[in-house]
């Protein structure tokens, strides 16, 4: 049986009741918050460092893709055909190369779809460029590099927060991808029945 104090019952009693806090009753409010707005001084090192970035990207993309500039036209070229002609070791510097322009701007927190659209340029410029002299052509009129370095420069140094062609992009390649997908199987499919019975 519990032992009661003296202090437990009686006028004690009602007077520690009395100095305890009522207890709750309205509900919690949390709220989120506020906004994270950069200083002047943040957007100037932000801004300085953006420009640093660019200029070292653009060195890579002049190099990869506009060192050199055909007389009277304004096509160039840069050493990205050039060491493509070497079989997959080119291919391979190229893709190095462009692999450090897409992570050079993953570090300034680029949207991902535009990020992925980096990926997807510097992809076709290596998928195609594997194919022997045909990608050494195409790498002379499409060049992913100086693409990537056009997104870098929308994205980082303007702050230009408008993805919608990105996105466009991105979706039509999938799609793509997709339906030449079903294509391929859809006529393995057909060569099949048509091998076997």
């Amino acid at each position: 049986m519990a032992t009661m104090h003296a202090t437990d019952t009686g006028r004690h009693a009602d007077a520690r009741r009395a100095q305890l806090p009522p207890p709750p009753t309205a509900q919690l409010t949390i709220h989120p918050p506020a906004p994270y707005r950069e200083t002047g001084t943040e957007r100037a090192v932000r801004s300085e460092r953006a420009l640093a970035a660019e200029r070292r990207i653009g060195r890579a993309a002049y190099l990869l893709d506009d060192l050199i500039k055909i007389p009277g036209t304004p096509i160039g070229f840069g050493i990205d055909p050039l060491i493509g002609l070497i079989p997959f070791v080119g291919d391979a510097m190229s893709a190095v190369m462009s692999a450090w322009i897409v992570l050079e701007a993953a570090r300034f927190r680029l949207p991902k779809i535009v990020i992925l659209r980096m990926v997807m340029n510097s992809l076709v410029d290596f998928g195609v460029g594997l194919i022997p002299f045909v990608g050494d052509l195409v790498d002379f009129g499409f060049k992913g590099n100086r693409r990537n370095l056009e997104l870098f420069h929308r994205h980082a140094v303007d702050l230009d927060p408008d993805t919608r062609g990105s996105k466009a992009l991105v979706i039509g390649v999938v799609v793509a991808g997709i339906a030449i997908i079903w294509l391929l199987l859809v006529l393995l499919g057909n060569l099949l029945s048509t091998v076997v019975g």
